[in-house]
């Protein structure tokens, strides 16, 4: 099963901390999450818990927290927004970029799906267009009027986004 929680917050990379305390006490019942560290390819994870796995993603005023007890999980979140004309060239593999109506809407879909295979695989998104959609791995994509986000992971299918006010929590994350 996979927990997600998305929150609203002004300062969504200090907020997808304070997200993850959050979740963890709402999903597993933990006072605080355990201490953090960083894979070799920069993927965070709990040293001292590695059988319960979660990820982050925050962008302008937005950020997403997944946990999964199943195994490993990875989320992108993005606000819609013109990039350069080139990145569809960029971050597409030439199928992707055959089917792409041009909007932006379809772009941010495929980029998220592509950042949270490759964040569920603990590695990075180079080259992008080398990178599968979709992917070989559960997944879920998310919409609203100005953002597309996507899961991976086992259970991502089933998945519900949760929506939390977190602006009253607190705390040393």
């Amino acid at each position: 099963m996979i927990w997600l929680y998305g929150a609203a917050a002004e300062d969504s990379r200090r907020f997808a901390r304070v997200l993850l305390a959050f979740a963890v006490r709402e999903a597993w019942g933990w006072t605080e999450p355990p201490a953090l560290a960083r894979g070799e390819r920069g993927k965070p994870f709990f040293p001292d818990c590695q059988e319960r796995h979660f990820n982050l993603s925050h962008t302008a005023g937005l950020c997403l927290c997944a946990l999964s007890a199943a195994g490993p999980v990875g989320v992108d979140v993005e606000r819609l927004r013109p990039r350069r004309a080139c990145l569809p060239r960029y971050v597409m593999s030439g199928e992707e970029l055959a089917a792409f109506d041009g909007s932006w809407e379809k772009f941010y879909e495929v980029w998220t799906l592509k950042e949270a295979y490759c964040k569920f695989l603990g590695g990075s998104i180079f080259p992008p267009d080398a990178v599968p959609t979709p992917p070989p791995a559960p997944w879920r994509t998310y919409a609203g009027a100005d953002w597309r986000a996507a899961l991976c992971g086992a259970g991502a299918e089933e998945a519900e986004l949760r929506w939390v006010d977190i602006s009253r929590e607190s705390g040393p994350y």
